[in-house]
Parts: C-alpha cells; sequence; structure tokens
C-alpha cells in the first residue's frame, strides 16, 4: 500500500487537484482512501457529489472519545462516483476545531489514529492512502504524515507565484528534517498554473534548484473552477478536454514515479533574488 500527502500554501488547490488524483487511480482499477486534514472538512466533496460528511472528529465528540464504540461506516463513506471506475474511492475527513478555537492540527492526529484503530486501511484492502493536508507544516499535527511516516511519497501543489513557492521551500525543509526519522521523500512538485509569464520555465527550474521534478502541469482554467459549484470532477463536468487529460497523466506520472529525493530548501533572499530574473527572462 503506497501512501501520498498532497501539501501546498493554503488556496494555491490543493483539494481540487487531490480529489482529482483520487478519481484518476481509481479509474486505473486501484482501491483509494483520500483523506481530507483540514477543519473546514472540504476536500472530498468532489468526490461525494458536492456532499460534506462526518467528520472524524464530530464522532469522536459524540462518542466521548471512545474510539471502541465507533464503526468505520461512521467515519470512512464511499464516493457516489465509485459506479463509474474500475477501482474503488473511499473518503474520510479530520475536521478540526471551530475557526479561532483550539489547534487544527489535533483533528489530523485524531483522525490517523482512529482510522488505524479501526484497522480501516486492511479492511478496505487499500492500494492507496492519499492524504491532502492543510497548507503550511508549521504544526506538528499537519505534519504528522511526513514526521511518522504515515505518507511515504510527499507531493506539493505551487504555482509560479513567489509566496507559494517560499511555501513550497519551508515544506522542502520540513520533509529533510523528518526524513532520517521517517524515510519520507519528496516525490515532486505539481503545478497549478495560474498564467504567470514564464511560469512553466520557473516551476521546472525551481525544482531542478531544490532537487526534484514537476510531476505534472494543471492548466489554468474556468473549467475547473465550474466543477467546484457543480461538486464534481472533470471527470464528471469535462471529461474530454485538455484539462482532464492533464489530471490523468499527472495520476499515471505519479504511479510510476521512481525518483524520489530529499529536497533542498531557499531562504526568501536568495529565492527572490533568482525569481526576480527568471520572471523576466525570455
Amino acid at each position: 500500500m503506497r501512501q501520498i500527502a498532497i501539501y501546498g500554501k493554503g488556496g494555491i488547490g490543493k483539494s481540487m487537484v487531490s480529489s482529482h488524483i483520487s478519481y484518476a487511480l481509481a479509474k486505473k482499477g486501484l482501491k483509494v482512501l483520500h483523506v481530507g486534514c483540514d477543519p473546514k472538512h472540504d476536500s472530498t466533496r468532489l468526490l461525494l457529489n458536492g456532499a460534506m460528511p462526518n467528520t472524524v472528529l464530530e464522532t469522536l465528540r459524540e462518542k466521548d472519545f471512545k474510539v471502541a464504540n465507533i464503526a468505520m461506516e461512521e467515519v470512512v463513506f464511499e464516493s457516489t462516483f465509485n459506479n463509474e471506475c474500475e477501482g474503488e474511492i473511499y473518503c474520510a475527513e479530520s475536521g478540526g476545531p471551530d475557526p479561532g478555537v483550539g489547534c487544527g492540527g489535533k483533528g489530523v492526529v485524531e483522525a490517523i489514529e482512529t482510522l488505524r484503530h479501526l484497522d480501516a486501511f486492511n479492511k478496505l484492502d487499500l492500494d492507496v492512502v492519499l492524504y491532502d493536508v492543510l497548507g503550511d507544516v508549521v504544526c506538528g499535527g499537519f505534519s504528522m504524515p511526513i514526521r511518522e511516516g504515515y505518507a511515504d511519497e510527499i507531493y506539493i501543489v505551487s504555482s509560479g507565484e513567489i509566496e507559494v513557492l517560499f511555501a513550497a521551500s519551508n515544506i522542502f525543509k520540513a520533509v529533510a528534517r523528518f526524513n532520517p526519522r521517517s524515510g519520507a521523500k519528496l516525490g515532486g512538485i505539481i503545478g497549478n498554473l495560474r498564467e504567470l509569464k514564464n511560469e512553466k520555465k520557473i516551476l521546472t527550474e525551481f525544482a531542478e534548484k531544490c532537487g526534484t521534478q514537476v510531476s505534472g502541469f494543471i492548466p489554468y482554467s474556468e473549467k475547473i473552477k465550474e466543477c467546484s459549484g457543480k461538486g464534481v470532477t472533470l471527470f464528471q463536468h469535462a471529461p474530454d478536454t485538455p484539462e482532464c487529460a492533464a489530471f490523468k497523466q499527472l495520476a499515471d506520472s505519479m504511479w510510476d514515479n521512481k525518483n524520489f529525493s530529499v529536497p533542498k530548501s531557499m531562504t526568501f533572499e536568495a529565492l527572490h533574488t533568482w525569481w526576480s530574473k527568471a520572471k523576466q527572462d525570455n
């Protein structure tokens, strides 16, 4: 069983990208568990036809945090679109505290520990667990998939914008820090394009500088934005499009990937100096 974590700066499109990867892997015939690690609990929405499922943390509260009283079916849900796939997609959301109250990372810790206590990975006979993790790695809970070795393969969703690249660089630092402990390695960067000048070149060079690769590029597209309103993926909304093909290619690239690394990071000053020049180069 392979365990993959998707990280990146908040708002960069991790959940959209992650949902499409999970669906594309299931279309290949794989059994996938998609775990949303965000208090907003909206990572699996596109796989559940727009529905927002009960979260692990909500269910734990209802059961007075007695994991023995929880059934797997209360926190793990089959995708609405499983009948379209050769494989299967299951969905779980960690949940978290209300905004402004408590630590968001607590939900991630509780969710992973609960799923393991329920032996969900073995009972579902999974091929892949995909964690969609909130934002930068600044909290112990959100770094748990890397720190504890629950995710062997790390991918970063990034545009060519400098703030997003700096967030990626900080996540590289976390992967390098925890690698001796957990063995987690970086699989590559997923370029979620924003129509920035020289954006593909910037992302490719940034990856090379940090000792990794670009696993695929997702084009900037209104069709992708439309999916959110419909609560579906491109595979339902616009299957015969270049955008959908890009997700298929990305999932194939990730599944076939053998090139994993312990990445290097960049200071903001070094990043800004290089980025300013790269953005202007023809």
